[in-house]
């Protein structure tokens, strides 16, 4: 990683209050969605099922759907009112597992506005509820990928304004064992670890349990997000339990707990033991997956620097016992291209898990450009090539693109969604068993704003007020025409 600064220290931001950052005149503009005639779809998917073949269903409510998303799409790409009503014209319908939905096919578009083609091309714009019923599609219903987000609960929000229901299949909930489990004191420092331990020789110490802090950050994250995410997992769940959470990390070793360091490695190793069968026994009523490490191996480990790198493997062995049907998931920074040195430790790593049984997933950031000096260019193919020499299937588990170090360029967002459409592409191609986007949302509670103190960074699908930004409907776009098996990626 290019800077000591942690995206861990977002746990400590946690339901601040945002401030409003308004959009750059040269990229999105919130403003009222354009009129548009209504459009008449160029075919129709009755559901025979439900109703009788003559019966006709009334297209008034799908020709509102298409219509206002159209308006989105021309307000986030700053279209004209000439290219609008080709996006009118340019509207078909396709049937996929049984669901139907309209969308802005290519073929259409190629013929009058190959640009347009190229930029927008098979964004979906309309699914069909029921019958007489037509909604704009979220991401988990445009993909039979499961699609995850780290989940910050914000007072403002309310389940109606949030798009966690509308979009994510499962959420990533934020831990660090040496701040949220061991908590601080009424100074703001750390806890020491001898108010949670009792020493009973030079090996063994007896960890209570009952004095972590668990319910300021896991259980209240848990619970606030429970609210959000509906009880359809995807078949994400293999213990068929409907656990709808991943938990980030287990333990993340660049935060040990004040005082860690006066603990003998035994004494160290059985500290650690105790600790994740704790947390995974807390939780795996509600968590399907764990990251049991994350960011590991840097100058920060403290766990490297007492223990040796064998505590990947006996934290990873720890929730195996505790919690067998788990997805057990490695993930680093800077490991989707080739020769990283991040890269080059995670392979090492899962292979050494992969052989002892301890490994289903290798999870990759994917923070894009998060550094400012110069924008990176990784390729599909450098992503792809990557992700395929692991010895598990990898997923990106956090992706965001920081525009800051190319914020004065009128096209700043296309590029972001481009680059966008490069990460998923080759990560679905490689076989990604998993998508995960990292908040907050929108713009202004990201991370990278807000931790890393980049307010041009405008690194989410949306800008302020929920506003769908070309990111986002890049991310409907790659993930329907995969899923529907149509436009460039047939």
């Amino acid at each position: 990683m290019k800077n000591s600064i942690s995206r861990r220290d977002f746990l400590k931001l946690a339901g601040a209050a945002s401030a409003g950052l308004a959009l750059s005149a040269c990229g999105v503009k919130a403003t009222e969605i354009p009129t548009a005639t209504l459009v008449v779809p160029t075919k129709t998917a009755v559901p025979t099922t439900i109703l009788a073949p003559t019966t006709t269903p009334n297209f008034e409510n799908l020709n509102k759907v298409i219509h206002e998303q159209i308006g989105k799409i021309v307000r986030a790409y700053q279209l004209s009112e000439n290219q609008k009503e080709i996006l009118a014209n340019s509207v078909e319908t396709v049937e996929v597992e049984g669901k139907n939905f309209w969308f802005i096919a290519s073929r259409l578009l190629d013929t009058q506005d190959k640009n347009l083609a190229e930029l927008i091309g098979d964004v979906p714009v309309a699914i069909q509820l029921d019958f007489e019923t037509w909604s704009d599609p979220g991401f988990k219903e445009v993909t039979n990928l499961p699609i995850g987000a780290e989940f910050q609960e914000w007072e403002e929000d309310s389940l109606a304004t949030r798009p966690s229901r509308k979009h994510w299949d499962f959420g990533i909930i934020s831990s660090e064992w040496g701040i949220t489990a061991f908590g601080v004191g009424a100074t703001g420092e750390k806890r020491s670890i001898f108010d949670f331990i009792t020493i009973k020789d030079d090996d063994t110490v007896i960890l209570d349990t009952s004095q972590c802090t668990w319910e300021h950050y896991e259980d209240y994250h848990i619970r606030e997000a429970e609210k959000y995410f509906k009880d359809d997992a995807k078949g994400i769940d293999r213990a068929g339990k409907n656990r709808r959470f991943i938990l980030l990390p287990v333990v993340y070793p660049g935060s040990e707990p004040k005082d860690f360091e006066k603990l003998t490695k035994n004494q160290a190793i059985s500290l650690l033991k105790q600790y994740v069968s704790a947390v995974i026994n807390r939780y795996k009523e509600h968590c399907f997956g764990y990251m049991g490490v994350t960011e590991f191996g840097m100058s920060n480990d403290g766990l490297l620097q007492k223990i040796g790198s064998e505590y990947i493997d006996i934290i990873y062995q720890q929730i195996r016992e505790a919690d067998p049907t788990a997805v057990l998931i490695l993930e680093h920074t800077d490991n989707h291209v080739p020769d990283t040195d991040m890269t080059k430790l995670t392979r090492m790593t899962a292979q050494r898990l992969k052989d002892k049984g301890l490994i289903d997933v290798i999870a990759s950031e994917c923070h894009i450009d998060l550094f400012t000096g110069s924008p990176h260019n990784e390729t599909y193919d450098e992503i792809f090539e990557t992700f395929k020499s692991y010895p598990v299937p990898t997923f990106p588990s956090s992706i965001d693109v920081n525009v800051a170090a190319y914020k004065n360029q009128p096209d700043k967002f296309i590029t972001q969604a481009k680059k966008t459409q490069t990460v998923l592409q080759a990560s679905i191609d490689a076989g990604a068993p998993y998508i995960g986007f990292w908040g907050g949302f929108p713009d202004e509670r990201s991370w990278i704003e807000l931790v890393l103190g980049i307010p041009e960074a405008d690194a989410t699908p949306w800008a302020t007020g929920w506003i769908e930004k070309p990111f986002y409907f890049e991310i409907l776009r790659i993930l329907f025409r995969n899923y529907a098996k149509i436009g460039a990626s047939s």
